[in-house]
């Protein structure tokens, strides 16, 4: 059994990778027959390496190396359209969250790190201000990344004309502020933690 186990792992697939995923809360996976509801209202699918559709397919194959580096996950907005959408119940949003989970775990043995930057920046500056401040999340993403200098230079150089008239239309303030029951916040992130731990 072992054997057979390793043979298909060198192949590129990893049979134990779907219950990893429904262990992380992607809740009914197995329910989807891929009718590609989910990639057919996803607002986000176009800038999407992989469809919606197509990520679930490959975690019930296996193909737990693509799915960790595939950027979908992470751009997937959890605006749940497709999990509400969805004629068999799949918990679409939720699959999407325990994948970008996973990737962070393994981060060193994954390639989307753009994707990891973002993320873990994201949850930094929540968990330390209770609320999101965009300019920081940009600034910290970007160079948090394993891009090269360069392009973390050119990049943000690309985004000021947009950061510009966010400032104009009042989209944002630019000093970061704590939200009042930052204890609250910080708690919630913490039971998260420990519950990660215990499994």
């Amino acid at each position: 059994m072992e054997d057979s186990y390793n043979k298909t792992a060198i192949n590129g697939l990893d049979p134990k990778f779907k219950f990893e995923v429904i262990q992380a809360g992607g809740e009914g996976l197995s329910a989807c027959y891929q009718c590609g509801t989910c990639t057919g209202g996803c607002p986000s699918v176009e800038d999407m390496d992989y469809t919606p559709r197509q990520i679930i397919r490959m975690v019930s194959f296996g193909m737990r190396e693509k799915v960790l580096n595939a950027t979908a996950p992470f751009i997937c907005a959890s605006c749940y359209l497709c999990q509400m959408r969805c004629p068999r119940d799949v918990k679409i949003t939720d699959i999407m969250a325990a994948i970008k989970s996973i990737s962070i775990k393994y981060s060193n043995s994954s390639g989307n790190t753009r994707g990891q930057a973002f993320y873990t920046s994201f949850n930094e500056i929540v968990y330390n201000l209770g609320r999101l401040f965009e300019p920081m999340l940009m600034l910290k993403a970007t160079f948090r990344s394993k891009e090269s200098f360069g392009y973390k230079i050119k990049y943000l150089t690309k985004s000021v004309p947009l950061g510009i008239e966010f400032i104009k239309h009042r989209k944002f303030s630019m000093k970061p502020k704590k939200v009042e029951s930052i204890e609250e916040v910080q708690k919630i992130y913490e039971n998260v933690r420990k519950m990660e731990a215990k499994e």
